[in-house]
Protein backbone atom coordinates (compact mmCIF):
# COMPACT_ATOMS: atom_id res chain seq x y z
CA UNK A 1 0.00 0.00 0.00
CA UNK A 2 3.09 2.43 0.91
CA UNK A 3 4.15 1.95 -2.71
CA UNK A 4 0.79 2.68 -4.15
CA UNK A 5 0.33 6.13 -1.64
CA UNK A 6 3.53 7.28 -3.02
CA UNK A 7 2.85 6.64 -6.95
CA UNK A 8 -0.53 8.50 -6.69
CA UNK A 9 0.75 11.73 -4.65
CA UNK A 10 3.47 12.15 -6.78
CA UNK A 11 2.14 11.69 -10.43
CA UNK A 12 0.22 14.46 -12.77
CA UNK A 13 -2.10 13.53 -15.70
CA UNK A 14 -1.07 15.10 -18.46
CA UNK A 15 -2.36 15.06 -22.22
CA UNK A 16 0.07 13.53 -24.61
CA UNK A 17 0.83 15.76 -27.93
CA UNK A 18 -1.76 14.48 -30.59
CA UNK A 19 -1.38 14.15 -34.12
CA UNK A 20 -4.04 13.76 -36.31
CA UNK A 21 -4.23 10.79 -38.81
CA UNK A 22 -4.59 13.14 -42.02
CA UNK A 23 -1.42 15.20 -40.92
CA UNK A 24 0.93 12.02 -40.60
CA UNK A 25 -0.50 10.40 -43.67
CA UNK A 26 0.83 13.55 -45.83
CA UNK A 27 4.44 13.35 -46.31
CA UNK A 28 5.23 17.09 -46.91
CA UNK A 29 3.78 17.90 -43.33
CA UNK A 30 6.62 19.96 -41.30
CA UNK A 31 5.85 18.18 -38.04
CA UNK A 32 9.50 18.35 -36.55
CA UNK A 33 8.64 20.52 -33.60
CA UNK A 34 5.60 18.19 -32.58
CA UNK A 35 7.38 15.19 -32.88
CA UNK A 36 10.46 17.66 -30.52
CA UNK A 37 7.76 18.13 -28.05
CA UNK A 38 6.30 14.76 -27.85
CA UNK A 39 9.94 12.25 -28.28
CA UNK A 40 12.64 14.85 -27.80
CA UNK A 41 15.25 15.88 -25.15
CA UNK A 42 12.27 17.36 -22.72
CA UNK A 43 9.36 15.08 -23.89
CA UNK A 44 7.25 12.21 -22.13
CA UNK A 45 8.66 9.84 -25.22
CA UNK A 46 4.45 9.15 -26.39
CA UNK A 47 2.32 10.95 -28.49
CA UNK A 48 -1.39 10.16 -29.96
CA UNK A 49 -2.64 9.73 -33.06
CA UNK A 50 -6.45 10.64 -33.34
CA UNK A 51 -9.27 10.17 -36.15
CA UNK A 52 -7.48 6.76 -37.86
CA UNK A 53 -10.32 5.08 -40.25
CA UNK A 54 -12.03 2.48 -38.89
CA UNK A 55 -9.65 2.23 -35.65
CA UNK A 56 -12.81 2.64 -33.28
CA UNK A 57 -14.50 -0.27 -34.70
CA UNK A 58 -11.80 -2.40 -34.78
CA UNK A 59 -11.16 -1.76 -30.68
CA UNK A 60 -14.07 -2.76 -29.68
CA UNK A 61 -14.15 -5.74 -31.81
CA UNK A 62 -10.80 -7.16 -30.65
CA UNK A 63 -10.73 -6.04 -26.97
CA UNK A 64 -13.43 -7.57 -24.94
CA UNK A 65 -12.00 -10.97 -26.83
CA UNK A 66 -9.39 -10.51 -24.11
CA UNK A 67 -11.85 -11.14 -21.64
CA UNK A 68 -13.81 -13.80 -23.41
CA UNK A 69 -9.97 -15.92 -23.56
CA UNK A 70 -8.83 -15.07 -19.91
CA UNK A 71 -12.21 -17.00 -18.56
CA UNK A 72 -11.36 -20.51 -20.81
CA UNK A 73 -10.49 -23.39 -18.69
CA UNK A 74 -7.30 -23.82 -17.54
CA UNK A 75 -6.70 -27.20 -19.31
CA UNK A 76 -7.49 -25.24 -22.98
CA UNK A 77 -5.63 -22.18 -22.44
CA UNK A 78 -2.78 -25.03 -21.79
CA UNK A 79 -2.79 -26.12 -25.44
CA UNK A 80 -2.70 -22.28 -26.61
CA UNK A 81 0.92 -21.72 -24.70
CA UNK A 82 3.96 -22.29 -26.80
CA UNK A 83 7.42 -22.74 -23.84
CA UNK A 84 9.66 -22.94 -26.84
CA UNK A 85 9.11 -19.09 -28.11
CA UNK A 86 9.75 -18.33 -24.51
CA UNK A 87 5.79 -17.81 -24.04
CA UNK A 88 6.30 -14.63 -27.44
CA UNK A 89 3.64 -16.67 -29.09
CA UNK A 90 0.22 -17.97 -27.61
CA UNK A 91 -1.14 -17.53 -24.28
CA UNK A 92 0.85 -17.30 -21.31
CA UNK A 93 0.53 -16.06 -17.59
CA UNK A 94 1.93 -16.69 -14.98
CA UNK A 95 4.77 -17.96 -16.27
CA UNK A 96 6.95 -15.56 -17.44
CA UNK A 97 9.71 -13.50 -14.77
CA UNK A 98 9.53 -10.16 -14.23
CA UNK A 99 12.05 -8.70 -12.39
CA UNK A 100 12.39 -12.44 -10.66
CA UNK A 101 8.95 -12.92 -10.09
CA UNK A 102 6.19 -14.70 -11.70
CA UNK A 103 3.73 -12.49 -13.22
CA UNK A 104 0.18 -13.90 -12.38
CA UNK A 105 -1.27 -10.28 -12.24
CA UNK A 106 -2.50 -10.48 -16.43
CA UNK A 107 -2.98 -13.05 -19.10
CA UNK A 108 -1.24 -11.85 -22.72
CA UNK A 109 -1.80 -13.79 -26.05
CA UNK A 110 0.94 -12.82 -28.44
CA UNK A 111 1.18 -13.27 -32.22
CA UNK A 112 2.62 -11.69 -35.30
CA UNK A 113 0.02 -9.67 -36.99
CA UNK A 114 1.62 -9.48 -39.94
CA UNK A 115 2.53 -13.06 -40.89
CA UNK A 116 1.53 -16.13 -39.47
CA UNK A 117 4.70 -18.58 -39.97
CA UNK A 118 7.98 -17.86 -41.03
CA UNK A 119 7.52 -19.67 -43.98
CA UNK A 120 5.33 -16.54 -45.06
CA UNK A 121 9.06 -14.66 -45.09
CA UNK A 122 10.99 -17.41 -47.34
CA UNK A 123 13.61 -19.56 -47.03
CA UNK A 124 16.47 -17.33 -45.43
CA UNK A 125 14.68 -17.89 -41.77
CA UNK A 126 14.49 -21.12 -41.94
CA UNK A 127 17.40 -21.54 -39.57
CA UNK A 128 16.18 -19.78 -37.30
CA UNK A 129 13.35 -21.83 -36.59
CA UNK A 130 15.63 -24.80 -36.14
CA UNK A 131 17.42 -23.15 -33.57
CA UNK A 132 14.25 -22.72 -31.81
CA UNK A 133 14.64 -18.66 -31.91
CA UNK A 134 12.76 -16.21 -30.43
CA UNK A 135 8.79 -15.31 -32.05
CA UNK A 136 10.16 -17.92 -34.82
CA UNK A 137 7.44 -20.13 -33.88
CA UNK A 138 3.75 -20.36 -35.86
CA UNK A 139 1.15 -18.48 -34.99
CA UNK A 140 -1.67 -19.91 -32.09
CA UNK A 141 -4.96 -19.12 -32.55
CA UNK A 142 -7.78 -20.44 -30.22
CA UNK A 143 -10.67 -22.03 -32.06
CA UNK A 144 -13.10 -21.83 -29.07
CA UNK A 145 -13.02 -18.04 -30.32
CA UNK A 146 -12.52 -18.47 -34.14
CA UNK A 147 -13.12 -14.32 -34.03
CA UNK A 148 -9.77 -14.02 -32.59
CA UNK A 149 -7.91 -14.31 -35.43
CA UNK A 150 -9.62 -11.88 -37.80
CA UNK A 151 -10.12 -9.49 -35.32
CA UNK A 152 -6.36 -9.46 -33.93
CA UNK A 153 -5.05 -9.24 -37.46
CA UNK A 154 -7.62 -6.29 -38.47
CA UNK A 155 -6.72 -4.45 -35.57
CA UNK A 156 -2.94 -4.93 -35.62
CA UNK A 157 -2.30 -4.51 -39.15
CA UNK A 158 -3.96 -1.04 -39.17
CA UNK A 159 -1.69 -0.20 -35.90
CA UNK A 160 1.38 -1.06 -37.75
CA UNK A 161 0.24 1.16 -41.07
CA UNK A 162 -0.16 4.01 -38.71
CA UNK A 163 3.53 3.39 -36.93
CA UNK A 164 4.58 3.57 -40.53
CA UNK A 165 3.02 6.82 -41.30
CA UNK A 166 4.37 8.06 -37.43
CA UNK A 167 7.69 7.30 -37.96
CA UNK A 168 8.13 8.62 -41.57
CA UNK A 169 8.20 11.88 -39.40
CA UNK A 170 10.07 10.42 -36.55
CA UNK A 171 12.76 9.95 -39.54
CA UNK A 172 12.47 13.38 -40.73
CA UNK A 173 13.20 15.04 -37.30
CA UNK A 174 16.26 12.71 -36.35
CA UNK A 175 17.73 13.24 -39.64
CA UNK A 176 17.53 17.35 -38.76
CA UNK A 177 19.64 16.62 -36.13
CA UNK A 178 21.98 14.57 -36.97
CA UNK A 179 22.81 14.19 -40.51
CA UNK A 180 24.93 10.85 -40.64
CA UNK A 181 21.33 9.22 -39.41
CA UNK A 182 20.13 6.56 -42.18
CA UNK A 183 17.03 8.91 -43.66
CA UNK A 184 13.88 6.39 -43.95
CA UNK A 185 15.21 3.59 -41.11
CA UNK A 186 12.58 3.83 -38.58
CA UNK A 187 10.01 3.74 -41.55
CA UNK A 188 11.68 0.61 -42.77
CA UNK A 189 12.07 -1.16 -39.77
CA UNK A 190 8.07 -0.51 -39.03
CA UNK A 191 6.87 -1.35 -42.60
CA UNK A 192 9.65 -4.29 -43.30
CA UNK A 193 10.12 -5.69 -39.89
CA UNK A 194 9.63 -9.51 -39.27
CA UNK A 195 9.83 -9.12 -35.74
CA UNK A 196 6.23 -7.16 -34.72
CA UNK A 197 4.54 -8.61 -32.04
CA UNK A 198 1.12 -7.70 -31.38
CA UNK A 199 0.04 -8.53 -27.45
CA UNK A 200 -3.44 -8.96 -26.42
CA UNK A 201 -4.04 -8.17 -22.43
CA UNK A 202 -6.31 -9.10 -20.06
CA UNK A 203 -5.27 -7.39 -16.25
CA UNK A 204 -6.86 -9.23 -13.71
CA UNK A 205 -9.63 -8.07 -11.04
CA UNK A 206 -8.94 -8.25 -7.50
CA UNK A 207 -6.43 -6.72 -4.89
CA UNK A 208 -3.30 -9.07 -5.90
CA UNK A 209 -1.12 -6.83 -6.86
CA UNK A 210 -0.61 -2.61 -7.03
CA UNK A 211 1.07 -2.98 -10.14
CA UNK A 212 -0.82 -4.42 -13.17
CA UNK A 213 2.91 -4.23 -14.61
CA UNK A 214 6.00 -2.18 -13.68
CA UNK A 215 8.27 0.19 -14.94
CA UNK A 216 10.29 -1.26 -17.90
CA UNK A 217 10.91 -0.28 -21.19
CA UNK A 218 10.39 -1.54 -24.49
CA UNK A 219 13.10 -2.88 -26.61
CA UNK A 220 11.20 -2.77 -29.77
CA UNK A 221 11.28 0.38 -32.29
CA UNK A 222 8.06 1.66 -31.29
CA UNK A 223 4.95 0.40 -29.88
CA UNK A 224 1.59 1.47 -30.42
CA UNK A 225 -1.26 0.78 -27.64
CA UNK A 226 -5.08 1.18 -27.32
CA UNK A 227 -6.78 2.97 -24.95
CA UNK A 228 -8.40 0.24 -22.30
CA UNK A 229 -11.32 -1.43 -21.97
CA UNK A 230 -12.75 -1.98 -18.49
CA UNK A 231 -14.80 -5.20 -17.77
CA UNK A 232 -17.34 -6.41 -15.20
CA UNK A 233 -17.01 -10.38 -15.72
CA UNK A 234 -18.30 -10.09 -19.32
CA UNK A 235 -19.80 -6.62 -19.45
CA UNK A 236 -18.32 -3.65 -20.91
CA UNK A 237 -18.02 -0.84 -18.32
CA UNK A 238 -17.98 3.11 -19.18
CA UNK A 239 -14.77 4.15 -17.01
CA UNK A 240 -11.94 6.37 -16.75
CA UNK A 241 -9.46 5.34 -13.96
CA UNK A 242 -8.58 8.40 -12.46
CA UNK A 243 -6.29 6.98 -10.53
CA UNK A 244 -4.65 4.36 -12.04
CA UNK A 245 -3.61 2.96 -15.53
CA UNK A 246 -0.80 4.07 -17.93
CA UNK A 247 2.11 5.94 -15.84
CA UNK A 248 5.34 6.86 -17.55
CA UNK A 249 8.47 8.92 -16.86
CA UNK A 250 9.17 11.60 -18.38
CA UNK A 251 13.11 13.11 -19.03
CA UNK A 252 12.74 14.57 -15.71
CA UNK A 253 11.64 11.52 -14.28
CA UNK A 254 8.67 12.84 -13.04
CA UNK A 255 5.66 10.63 -13.01
CA UNK A 256 2.87 11.34 -15.41
CA UNK A 257 -0.38 9.48 -15.90
CA UNK A 258 -0.86 9.34 -19.50
CA UNK A 259 -4.54 10.97 -20.84
CA UNK A 260 -6.09 9.38 -23.61
CA UNK A 261 -8.86 9.46 -25.43
CA UNK A 262 -10.88 5.84 -26.71
CA UNK A 263 -10.57 6.92 -30.17
CA UNK A 264 -6.89 7.70 -30.10
CA UNK A 265 -3.66 4.86 -30.23
CA UNK A 266 -0.47 5.96 -28.29
CA UNK A 267 2.89 5.60 -30.23
CA UNK A 268 5.87 5.20 -27.38
CA UNK A 269 9.66 5.31 -28.43
CA UNK A 270 11.37 1.84 -27.42
CA UNK A 271 15.11 1.24 -27.26
CA UNK A 272 15.86 0.35 -30.62
CA UNK A 273 15.17 3.50 -31.64
CA UNK A 274 16.72 4.81 -29.04
CA UNK A 275 19.96 2.98 -30.07
CA UNK A 276 19.98 3.98 -33.93
CA UNK A 277 19.08 7.40 -32.91
CA UNK A 278 22.11 7.94 -31.14
CA UNK A 279 19.58 9.11 -28.25
CA UNK A 280 17.75 11.99 -30.06
CA UNK A 281 14.99 10.17 -29.08
CA UNK A 282 14.81 7.90 -26.04
CA UNK A 283 12.33 5.01 -24.95
CA UNK A 284 9.43 5.37 -22.14
CA UNK A 285 10.04 4.30 -19.26
CA UNK A 286 6.02 3.27 -17.97
CA UNK A 287 4.21 0.98 -15.71
CA UNK A 288 0.20 0.04 -15.53
CA UNK A 289 -0.64 0.86 -11.76
CA UNK A 290 -3.86 -0.44 -10.32
CA UNK A 291 -6.38 2.10 -8.43
CA UNK A 292 -8.72 1.18 -5.24
CA UNK A 293 -11.55 1.76 -7.39
CA UNK A 294 -11.28 -0.87 -9.90
CA UNK A 295 -10.62 -3.51 -6.99
CA UNK A 296 -13.53 -2.06 -5.52
CA UNK A 297 -15.77 -2.28 -8.55
CA UNK A 298 -13.86 -5.60 -9.61
CA UNK A 299 -13.03 -4.32 -13.16
CA UNK A 300 -10.78 -6.38 -15.40
CA UNK A 301 -8.33 -3.99 -17.71
CA UNK A 302 -8.59 -5.28 -21.61
CA UNK A 303 -6.09 -3.54 -24.02
CA UNK A 304 -3.47 -4.66 -26.93
CA UNK A 305 -0.05 -3.42 -27.66
CA UNK A 306 1.68 -3.63 -30.96
CA UNK A 307 5.31 -3.98 -31.10
CA UNK A 308 7.16 -2.96 -33.97
CA UNK A 309 11.17 -4.07 -34.38
CA UNK A 310 12.97 -4.49 -37.38
CA UNK A 311 14.18 -8.14 -39.61
CA UNK A 312 15.58 -10.05 -36.59
CA UNK A 313 19.39 -9.80 -38.59
CA UNK A 314 19.06 -5.91 -38.58
CA UNK A 315 22.15 -4.62 -36.66
CA UNK A 316 21.48 -1.87 -34.36
CA UNK A 317 24.24 1.05 -34.41
CA UNK A 318 24.14 4.58 -33.42
CA UNK A 319 24.66 6.87 -36.29
CA UNK A 320 28.64 7.79 -37.60
CA UNK A 321 30.04 10.80 -34.80
CA UNK A 322 27.94 9.66 -32.20
CA UNK A 323 29.39 9.08 -28.60
CA UNK A 324 27.73 6.07 -27.65
CA UNK A 325 28.13 6.32 -23.90
CA UNK A 326 26.86 10.04 -23.71
CA UNK A 327 23.47 8.95 -25.95
CA UNK A 328 22.82 6.06 -24.46
CA UNK A 329 23.96 5.91 -21.03
CA UNK A 330 20.77 7.93 -19.56
CA UNK A 331 19.00 7.72 -16.20
CA UNK A 332 17.43 4.46 -16.21
CA UNK A 333 15.20 4.88 -13.36
CA UNK A 334 15.53 1.63 -11.97
CA UNK A 335 15.07 -0.02 -15.42
CA UNK A 336 18.50 -2.65 -16.31
CA UNK A 337 20.88 -0.21 -17.95
CA UNK A 338 20.67 -0.16 -21.80
CA UNK A 339 24.47 -0.58 -22.27
CA UNK A 340 24.23 -3.60 -20.44
CA UNK A 341 22.04 -5.27 -22.95
CA UNK A 342 23.63 -3.60 -26.42
CA UNK A 343 26.71 -3.37 -27.67
CA UNK A 344 28.16 -2.28 -31.07
CA UNK A 345 27.35 -4.40 -33.94
CA UNK A 346 25.13 -6.26 -31.94
CA UNK A 347 21.69 -7.66 -33.82
CA UNK A 348 18.04 -7.45 -33.24
CA UNK A 349 17.69 -10.97 -32.45
CA UNK A 350 20.99 -11.07 -30.24
CA UNK A 351 19.86 -7.75 -28.52
CA UNK A 352 16.12 -9.14 -27.76
CA UNK A 353 17.65 -12.16 -25.92
CA UNK A 354 19.73 -9.51 -23.45
CA UNK A 355 16.78 -7.38 -23.00
CA UNK A 356 14.40 -10.37 -22.02
CA UNK A 357 17.37 -12.00 -19.59
CA UNK A 358 17.53 -8.60 -17.43
CA UNK A 359 13.80 -8.51 -17.11
CA UNK A 360 13.67 -12.46 -16.11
Amino acid sequence: MLKKIFVRAYFQTVKAVRFTYDEIQNCSSNLNAKIEEAYGSHGLGLAIVSGIPNYSKMRLQLLPLAQKLAVQPQEYLKTLERPESFYSKGWSCGVEQFKGKFDKSKGSFYNNPNYDSCQELGKEYEHLMKKGSLIRIENVWPNRIPELEGAFKNLGRLMVDTGALLSYHIDKYIFSKCNTYEMGKLYRFVRTGDSHVGRLLHYYDGPNTDEWCGWHNDHSALTALTCPIYMHNDKIVDYTDQEGGLLAKNRYAEIMKVGMDPDCLAFQIGETAQIVSGGIVEATPHCVVKSDETVRRQLNRNTFAVFMGPLFNEVLNVPKGIDKDNALNKPAYNIPALLGRWDENMTFLEYSANSLKAYS
